[in-house]
């Protein structure tokens, strides 16, 4: 919301993309999810592109971050492609965007744990 970030919003951030231990423990359920469990790591990268964070990627939403993810490396028509592709086949309810739900759908069979951790050596 604000063009500042302090230390502890960036170790947020982070947080979301540090591995998923191989603990397969139980988790207690009186304690928070994790950041860097799949719903939230999800959720992290669903808010980049809902820009207006109204609950849904519209197809204008997805085209601006795409430009800013690939640059002048693709051209308009090439991204304007993708964006069209990636819509229609992720809204199942035809409102011409992607809620949270089709969001999460359409990348279940996604490995999100494995691509969205950074591996920090020590």
């Amino acid at each position: 919301r604000s063009q500042r970030l302090d230390f502890s919003g960036f170790v947020r951030v982070l947080a979301h993309f540090r591995p998923i231990d191989d603990d397969t423990g139980v988790r207690d359920p009186k304690q928070p999810e994790p950041l860097n469990s799949r719903m939230n790591k999800l959720r992290f990268a669903f808010q980049l592109y809902d820009l207006d964070q109204d609950g849904k990627i519209s197809r204008h939403e997805m085209l601006q971050v795409l430009r800013l993810m690939v640059g002048v490396q693709v051209t308009e028509e090439q991204l304007e492609s993708i964006t069209d592709r990636t819509v229609q086949e992720a809204d199942e309810d035809g409102d011409g965007a992607v809620s949270f739900l089709e969001f999460t759908k359409s990348l279940e069979k996604m490995d999100i744990e494995q691509k969205m951790s950074i591996r920090i050596l020590k």
